[in-house]
Parts: structure tokens; C-alpha cells; sequence
């Protein structure tokens, strides 16, 4: 955007509508109850600052398409408001004042994070109106938006961009917020907003916590927008399959033979003729009797012996003595060692020690098992998935199950006025470190607060496990 080519500008809501992503994400990390309360303190001042660019670029560097500007400021907002919902402000001061102070300050980051930017377009670029030529100065005529009235116009690129100012842009943020918002604050937060505006690149002496979140989350989007123009991003993380998936395609399919016909009764052994020789009992000194227990049938695949017919192949013989007297064998009769005669080689079992005929079992799904006693899983509450949405099983499962005991009167949790407060202790005796539940909760919105002994959920979150008003 440079030269003498003429641009159009955009207006507000077609800006917002282009960034609704952006501007959604804010909206759930601002945590407002009310669509008004949001509207008055965060959405009216992302309007106003959407007509202060209009369609301007950021720089020359960074942010160089049109709306540019607008985009850095919604990005850098929301850096800002994640890395300020891990930060403790006012620690000198009392607890009482802390939670009256602390809000104060979560939006005094916000507000510096939008701000900051409002400068650095008039910086680099001279806007000349094609209507008369008029060149734009933010400090005289406001907005870019109105004062181009929908004209259109050209932008040239300064020789030397102008020195930064951090007055100059702290007078255009006072117009930009207005007073009455401003009225809202108390003078030491008052006094850390309009110092962290514009941050120095450097972390100064004595540097404030307002300034310190902003200035990173500046470099944050700096750094964000370098890696997209150079198309350097990070590899997409793609979910893990639940373990009952990965179960079934691994496991093997087994095709289950014909069962064998079966027959009236068990056929009895065919009697030896009285001119053969006995048969020799079996060799249980020589051969492990191991050997028959393990496949649960005489491997005796062999030819039979010499003058004694071998047993028909699918004809079940039954386990009784064999009518040989044991006073000719020379051997005690055993009834232990007297194995079931062979069977017909069953090669579809490719040597596992079941027998062909039994049905394979059915696959066993992990997640069906729970312990006796225990009853069923509840139905998950409205809204469920909606609330968390993105979260891994680990904190879902959590959710669940604290919702169970609470309903079962195992576990205590209370409604404040803020959300509904977790004991940290509870939360760990549920497999997941609290650090590991913040985290998780933290990027959805879904915290309030973070003390030293408990956890306060968002109403919402805190729907899930125990609706308002059922203590």
C-alpha cells in the first residue's frame, strides 16, 4: 500500500466481521456475565479502534495488508489478556482490596494492549484524501474512519519514520477510551495503564506488571506476524486416538472353525485282538507328561504301532483305562496318564492350545469395565461438550467424575460469588495436579481465580459439576 494507487477504506463492522475469530476469543477471556457489560468495557473500544485504522496497514515490516493495523491490535490484546490471567496483581495490598483492585487491573492490560498501536500507522505513512488532498493527523482530526467520511485515498511511506512518542500516543488512547471509563479506575491503576502504553522495548528499572505483560505480549505478536511472512509455523498437533480405537484395529481377527458333529455318545475304544502284542504303556518316565497337559491332547501324530490299528481321525475315544490288565504292562494303572486319543491336525489354530471348536471370545471394551459396586457413569449435563470443547480426556473424565461423587455426596465443593470453589486437594485425589487443571482451564476462560488452598471455576464450568442452588 504505497505510491499513488487510491485505496478504499473499510468501516468498523466489516473489520470486526473479518476478525470475528480474533474478537471471539477475547469475548471469552474478558469472562463478562452480560453481553451490555461487555459491549460497555471491551467490544465498544475494539469498535472505536477499528474506525481509528480503518484499512490502514501496521507498518512496513509487520502487519502489511490492509487492516493490518487492526489485527495486530486484536492479536496483541489477546497475548495480553492470556498472559495477564496468569499474573497476580497487587500482592502488597490486603485481600479485600486485591479482589476489588485485581479486575481493574485485567482490563487496564487490555486497554494498554489496544492502545499501544495507535501511533505507529501516522509513524510510517502519510494519508493524503483523494477528495482535496488533505494530508491525516490523528492529533487534530481523530479517527481515520470518519474524517475519510468513506472517500477514498493513497498512502506514501514516510523517508524516516517520525521518532516514537509515548505522550502522543498516550493523548490519542485518552481519546480513544474516553473519560468515563477512565473515571472507573484507581489512581495507582490509572497510573500503570498509561505507563505500560507504547512499551519500551527494554524492561526498565522498576518496571510495573502492567507494562511487563504488555511489552511481551508486543513481541509476541511481533514475533507471530515474522514467522507467518516467512511461513515458519509450528507442527499441527493432532489428537490422540482413544485406546479402544487403537485396540480394535490391532487386534487380530480370528475365523472360528465348523464345530464338529456331534455324536450320540462316546464311542468306545476298538478291544485289541488277543494274537497281538500288547501295547506298550505309555512312556511316562521318557516323556514329560508336560507334554500332554500343554496341548490338551496327545500328540501322537505318528505312525501307529506295528499290529495295532490306529485311531480313526475326528472319532472321540473315551478316557477310560485301557482294558489291557496292568499286570502285563509291568506299569501301575494310572488314570492321570491316560490321554484322550489324537485328534485330527487343526491347522486354522496355528498351534494356540485351544481346541478348534471353541468360539473365539469377544473383544473386551476397557472403557465398559469399572469396578464392582460402582454404578454407572451419569448422563453428561447440557452443554457438556460445548464448555470443554478442546480439552483432553484427562480433564473431561475429571469433570465427570467429580460431578458423580458430588451427586453421590463423596465429594464437597461450594458456589461463591465468583463460581464454584474446588479444593485443591479434592483435585488432586482425582489423578490431575492442580497446576495441570489451571493450565487447562486457564486457556478456555473457564478460571476465576487461583488461590493458595482452592479453585474457583467459571459459572459455567462450574454448571458442570454442581448446578447453583442444589447445595
Amino acid at each position: 500500500m504505497s505510491g499513488t494507487a487510491l485505496h478504499q477504506p473499510m468501516d468498523a463492522p466489516t473489520l470486526l466481521a473479518a476478525h470475528d475469530r480474533r474478537v471471539a476469543l477475547i469475548r471469552q477471556a474478558a469472562n463478562e456475565a452480560s453481553d451490555g457489560d461487555y459491549r460497555l468495557r471491551w467490544g465498544d473500544l475494539l469498535a472505536r479502534c477499528a474506525a481509528w485504522f480503518s484499512s490502514l496497514p501496521y507498518s512496513p515490516a509487520l502487519y502489511r495488508e490492509p487492516g493490518g493495523a487492526f489485527r495486530c491490535t486484536v492479536e496483541t490484546a489477546f497475548y495480553a489478556m492470556r498472559l495477564a490471567s496468569g499474573q497476580k496483581f497487587g500482592t502488597n495490598l490486603s485481600s479485600e482490596k486485591r479482589r476489588h483492585v485485581e479486575p481493574q487491573y485485567n482490563h487496564a492490560v487490555f486497554l494498554a494492549a489496544v492502545c499501544s498501536g495507535l501511533d505507529e500507522p501516522y509513524r510510517h505513512f502519510v494519508v493524503l484524501r483523494s477528495r482535496d488532498g488533505a494530508e491525516w493527523n490523528p492529533a487534530g482530526h481523530g479517527a481515520l474512519g470518519p474524517w475519510l467520511a468513506g472517500d477514498t485515498y493513497s498512502v506514501q511511506r514516510r523517508p524516516t519514520p517520525l521518532p516514537i512518542e509515548r505522550m502522543r500516543t498516550a493523548l490519542f488512547a485518552q481519546n480513544l477510551i474516553g473519560h468515563e471509563l477512565l473515571a472507573w479506575y484507581e489512581a495507582e491503576v490509572l497510573a500503570q495503564l498509561f505507563g505500560a502504553i507504547n512499551p519500551t522495548v527494554a524492561a526498565p528499572t522498576g518496571e510495573s506488571l502492567v507494562h511487563k505483560v504488555v511489552r511481551q505480549a508486543v513481541a509476541v505478536a511481533a514475533d507471530f506476524d515474522k514467522k507467518a511472512q516467512h511461513a515458519v509455523f509450528e507442527a499441527v498437533q493432532y489428537p490422540v486416538p482413544p485406546a479402544i480405537n487403537v485396540a480394535a484395529a490391532v487386534q487380530p481377527v480370528v475365523t472360528p472353525t465348523p464345530a464338529a458333529t456331534p455324536t450320540a455318545g462316546p464311542v468306545p475304544a476298538a478291544p485289541v485282538p488277543p494274537s497281538a502284542p500288547a501295547a506298550p504303556a505309555p512312556k511316562t518316565s521318557a516323556q514329560p507328561v508336560a507334554e500332554e497337559s500343554s496341548a490338551g491332547v496327545n500328540t501322537d501324530a505318528k505312525a501307529p504301532t506295528a499290529g495295532v490299528p490306529g485311531p480313526t481321525a475326528g472319532v472321540t475315544v473315551d478316557a477310560t483305562p485301557s482294558p489291557v490288565p496292568s499286570g502285563e504292562t509291568g506299569e501301575p494303572s494310572r488314570s492321570a496318564a491316560v490321554s484322550p486319543a489324537p485328534r485330527a491336525k487343526d491347522d486354522s489354530q496355528l498351534g494356540l492350545p485351544f481346541s478348534g471348536e471353541k468360539q473365539p471370545r469377544a473383544s473386551v471394551d476397557p472403557a465398559a469395565i469399572r469396578p464392582a459396586g460402582r454404578p454407572a457413569p451419569a448422563a453428561a449435563p447440557a452443554g457438556f461438550d460445548e464448555v470443554l470443547e478442546g480439552q483432553p480426556n484427562m480433564i473431561r473424565e475429571f469433570f465427570r467424575a467429580l460431578r458423580e461423587d458430588v451427586a453421590a455426596d463423596k465429594a464437597k465443593v461450594n458456589w461463591t460469588d465468583k463460581g464454584l470453589a474446588v479444593s485443591k486437594r479434592l483435585v488432586g485425589s482425582y489423578g490431575v495436579a492442580s497446576d495441570t487443571l489451571v493450565e487447562y482451564l486457564r486457556k478456555r476462560g473457564l478460571l476465576v481465580a487461583n488461590v493458595q488452598a482452592e479453585i474457583v471455576l467459571a459459572p459455567r464450568a462450574g454448571e458442570l459439576i454442581l448446578e447453583r442452588g442444589a447445595e
